[in-house]
């Protein structure tokens, strides 16, 4: 055999070799992302964050929940901090670092109904300082809807008698 037919041989298995392992590394990124999602997630003050805008749904009228202004520093601190992780998570599910199966557990429902709880608040900052505040986080959400059929408040079908 030449030369030239062995280093040619030598240059295809580099460049295999090389694509195998930009595979592996972006398989382990991935799964790098969706830990960091659960891990990020589960802290005490995201647990918190997500009990004071339920506690709105849950004790306020409607007209509360769509007049944002009125709400207290407290909630706006906490909307404002969801607005913001699920804005991040949004861009890399958009982007194609973290899977947007990982979103079909409970945490799919969760955020669709975050992002209804949250939509006036949106709003509001669009309107007065940045047009595209949380616009992954409205991406991630329409995007739950879309593939999985979660929607808030919970559509029921109607029913034959």
């Amino acid at each position: 055999m030449e030369l030239s037919v062995l280093v040619g041989f030598a240059a295809i298995a580099s460049g295999l070799s090389g694509i195998l392992m930009s595979l592996s590394s972006r398989r382990g990124a991935v799964f790098e992302a969706i830990r960091e999602y659960y891990q990020q997630g589960d802290t005490s003050e995201m647990i918190a964050a997500r009990r004071k805008i339920y506690s709105i749904e849950e004790k306020e009228t409607v007209t509360y929940l769509e007049n944002s202004r009125e709400w207290t520093e407290e909630q706006s601190l906490a909307a404002a901090e969801l607005c913001s992780f699920f804005h991040f998570w949004g861009m890399m599910v958009r982007k194609g670092y973290l899977p947007l199966w990982i979103f079909k557990s409970a945490s799919g429902p969760s955020i669709v109904r975050l992002h209804y709880l949250l939509n006036d608040f949106i709003k509001q900052r669009r309107i007065e300082n940045n047009t595209y505040y949380a616009q992954d986080f409205e991406y991630l959400a329409e995007q739950i809807k879309r593939k999985y059929k979660i929607y808030y408040p919970i559509r029921r079908r109607g029913r034959k008698r």
